[in-house]
């Protein structure tokens, strides 16, 4: 087991992560623009780009756990933190590029973590909108049928 494939592996977990963060950021855009169906596009495409994420997450898994074992090192949950951190030294050259990629990585999970919580936020924000505009039409005496989940 090489250090190339797991470079491999984590480039392209770089890669899923480049298109949730678009794909998240394509949802806020139609939630606020109030376009259904570019929001449903988004979801979609969504679930399967977390899905490749999930797949992607495994064979890291896998990978970090075959170099552990190939380099003697005594990782136990199988995390690239502590792959990187026991065998240092056995990563040489490709320890630099690892790196990088291990620090985009959680740049942009931070990314995705903060476009969630901004989703969040839209989301209430539009049911609120929604459960207000409904009180107005079906007026004040109606608050049993408008504070069903909305």
């Amino acid at each position: 087991m090489s250090t190339k494939l797991l470079l491999a592996s984590l480039k392209t977990q770089d890669a899923n992560l480049s298109l949730l963060i678009d794909a998240l950021e394509m949802q806020k855009q139609a939630i606020i623009k109030n376009d259904y169906t570019t929001l449903e596009t988004a979801i979609n495409n969504e679930q399967k780009i977390l899905m490749d994420v999930e797949r992607e997450e495994t064979a890291r898994g896998k990978v970090v756990k075959e170099l552990a074992k190939s380099m003697n090192l005594d990782v136990h949950d199988n995390s690239l933190e502590n792959l990187i951190n026991k065998g240092s030294t056995h990563f040489g050259n490709d320890l630099k590029e690892l790196n990088k990629v291990r620090v985009s990585l959680k740049e942009k999970a931070l990314k995705i973590k903060n476009t969630n919580s901004q989703l969040k936020d839209v989301i209430e924000f539009s049911r609120n909108m929604i459960k207000e505009t409904m009180m107005m039409l079906v007026g004040p005496n109606k608050h049993a049928i408008v504070n069903k989940r909305v």
